[in-house]
């Protein structure tokens, strides 16, 4: 990894094995990823599916040089989405607070 404008495919390989564009099914590969920043292991990048060309926005990635292993990213469930309930009681929640 001398060049530092791209991450080689096998560090993306290892790493990405679970992970596909959500849109197209699309396998990450190192011309996915515009890196942005580096500082030692860490790198700031852009992440974009090469072939629909899906923005998935910044990612950052701690990938040890000289580690032979990498195991695999797994996708992380996030909170639920909000219902309109939800908005309904935000909404009664900053009416009363203003009044």
């Amino acid at each position: 990894m001398k060049d530092k404008k791209h991450i080689p495919d096998k560090f993306i390989k290892p790493l990405f094995a679970g992970l596909c564009c959500s849109r197209c099914k699309n396998d990450f590969s190192e011309n996915s990823f515009e890196i942005l920043k580096t500082e030692g292991d860490i790198f700031i990048c852009r992440l974009i599916c090469e072939k629909c060309g899906k923005d998935f926005g910044e990612i950052i990635l701690n990938i040890n040089r000289h580690s032979q292993k990498h195991s695999a990213l797994e996708i992380i469930e996030g909170p639920p989405p909000i219902s309109y309930d939800d908005v309904i009681d935000a909404h009664r929640f900053i009416k009363n607070k203003l009044q």
